[in-house]
C-alpha cells in the first residue's frame, strides 16, 4: 500500500469551507470579544472602558444567579437526560419484537423543533385547561394544580423539564448504537458467573461505553450552558426573574436594554464558562476511559 502524502490542490477544495468558517464563525467571534471592551449601543460612537464590562459581571446578581440556575440544570441534564437515556438503552439493548418500535417513539420528539415542543408544553402546562392540572383535579390533587411557568417555585423546574424530554431520545439512540457494538458473548460469560443485571450493567455495560458517555455528558452540559430557546419561548425569563439563565440574559442586555458592550461581555463569559467547564467534566472523567 502506497504512503498518502498531502497535495497543496486539497487546500484548494478546502478553501471554501475554511472562508464560510472565518465569515460566519472567527470574524464574529473577534469582533465581540473586541466590542466588550467598549461601552456601545450598536449605533453610536464606542466609548473604550478596558475591562470594566468584566469587574462589572462579578457584582451583577442577574448574572450570578443565571450561572448559578444553568449548572442546576446541566447537572439536571446528566442524570435525568443522559442517565435516563441509558437505562432506557440498557434496557432495549437485546432486538427483542418491539424494540425498533419502541426506539423510534423515543426519538420521535428529537425531530420536532425546540419552538413547537415548547409551546407544546405552554399548553400543557396551562393553569385551566392543561392536561396536567386537568389530572391533578380528577384523581382529587387540585390542590397540587397551579400555574407551573407563572409560578416562581416552579417555573425553572418546569422549563427544565422540556429540553430532557424532548432530547432524551437522541442520547437514547447515540447509546443504544453503542451498546449493540459490545458484544453478547461479555454479557453471556458473566451470566454463567452468576452476574445479576445490575452487576451487568455496573461491570460491563457502563465501562464499555464509557467514552461514548463521556461525549454525551459534555454534549449535555454545554447544551444547558447555552440553553435559550426553551427560556425565551416558555418564560423569557420570568416571572421576575426566577428563570433568567446568562444566554436570555444577554439578549435582554443587547437588543432590550441596547447595551452591546456588556452584552457582548457576557457573550465571551459564557463562551468561557462553557469551555471551561467542558475542560473541567472531560478532565474528571477522562481516568474511566482508559
Amino acid at each position: 500500500m502506497g504512503t498518502l502524502r498531502f497535495r497543496p490542490v486539497v487546500l484548494l477544495f478546502m478553501l471554501p469551507a475554511f472562508v464560510l468558517y472565518a465569515i460566519f464563525f472567527v470574524v464574529p467571534f473577534v469582533r465581540t470579544f473586541y466590542y466588550s471592551f467598549f461601552s456601545w449601543n450598536g449605533m453610536g460612537q464606542a466609548t473604550f472602558l478596558g475591562l470594566a464590562n468584566y469587574i462589572r459581571l462579578v457584582g451583577d446578581e442577574l448574572f450570578t444567579a443565571g450561572l448559578g440556575r444553568v449548572t442546576i440544570w446541566a447537572i439536571a441534564s446528566i442524570v435525568l437526560k443522559v442517565g435516563g437515556a441509558l437505562v432506557l438503552a440498557a434496557m432495549l439493548r437485546k432486538r427483542i419484537r418491539g424494540s425498533d418500535f419502541f426506539t423510534s417513539v423515543f426519538f420521535l420528539p428529537v425531530v420536532i423543533s425546540a419552538a413547537a415542543i415548547s409551546l407544546m408544553f405552554a399548553l400543557l402546562y396551562d393553569l385551566d385547561t392543561g392536561p396536567f392540572n386537568v389530572l391533578l383535579r380528577a384523581i382529587g390533587l387540585g390542590g397540587l394544580a397551579r400555574n407551573w411557568l407563572g409560578d416562581e417555585k416552579t417555573a425553572f423546574w418546569a422549563v427544565i423539564a422540556v429540553p430532557i424530554f424532548h432530547t432524551i431520545g437522541y442520547f437514547f439512540v447515540i447509546l443504544l448504537a453503542g451498546l449493540q457494538d459490545i458484544s453478547e458473548e461479555i454479557y453471556e460469560a458473566a451470566e454463567i458467573d452468576g452476574a445479576g443485571a445490575l452487576k451487568l450493567f455496573t461491570s460491563i455495560t457502563v465501562p464499555l461505553i464509557w467514552p461514548i458517555l463521556q461525549i454525551c455528558i459534555v454534549l449535555a452540559t454545554t447544551g444547558a450552558l447555552k440553553a435559550f430557546d426553551y427560556v425565551f419561548i416558555l418564560t423569557a425569563g420570568g416571572p421576575g426573574n426566577a428563570t433568567q439563565v446568562p444566554a436570555t440574559y444577554m439578549y435582554q442586555t443587547i437588543f432590550v436594554g441596547l447595551k452591546y458592550g456588556y452584552g457582548t461581555a457576557l457573550a465571551f463569559t459564557i463562551f468561557l464558562f462553557t469551555l471551561a467547564a467542558t475542560l473541567i467534566i472531560r478532565r474528571l472523567t477522562s481516568f474511566q476511559a482508559d
